[in-house]
């Protein structure tokens, strides 16, 4: 492979996003690995008082005090069971981490960085999606670490 090859091959890598997709009701969402520390199963949720809905509790992951947002609840979808098999995904959300409640998660995908783009401007600056990442026929929406976790913080912070 000759310099410029590898010089090209490097910039595609550099150029594609890799994603963790999980899916949520029957729209699948993601976060760029980076963000995403590690996949749990359900474990013990220990229930905050006053806390929103869609903020069930906090988890113990060694040693160290997690909120989990149930993900249904935050964007306003009907709730269901949960069990043993329901994943918890813990992300970094500015400096400090945080579970995300998804029905399954699916995949470790990589998209080209032209296949990603901002939502319409339409949607809202409200909407807890950032972008809209395009593979084959599917849309996965890429979520907002700030606005899906916005108010979890504080809440925990003021008890």
């Amino acid at each position: 492979m000759t310099t410029t090859a590898l010089s090209e091959t490097d910039a595609a890598a550099a150029a594609a996003t890799q994603l963790v997709v999980f899916r949520i009701d029957k729209s699948e969402y993601a976060l760029p690995v980076s963000n995403v520390g590690e996949i749990l199963r359900m474990v013990a949720i220990a229930p905050v008082p006053e806390a929103p809905e869609w903020l069930p509790g906090v988890i113990n992951l060694r040693g160290k005090v997690i909120p989990v947002i149930n993900l249904r609840k935050r964007l306003g979808l009907p709730e269901v069971e949960v069990g043993l098999n329901t994943p918890i995904v813990v992300a970094e959300h500015e400096g400090q981490m945080v579970g995300l409640m998804a029905d399954a998660v699916t995949e470790l995908l990589t998209v080209a960085a032209d296949s990603v783009e901002p939502p319409d401007a339409r949607v809202g600056s409200a909407n807890a999606v950032e972008a809209v990442a395009r593979s084959g026929e599917r849309l996965i929406l890429i979520f907002d670490l700030d606005r899906v976790c916005a108010g979890s913080q504080q809440h925990l912070a003021e008890r």
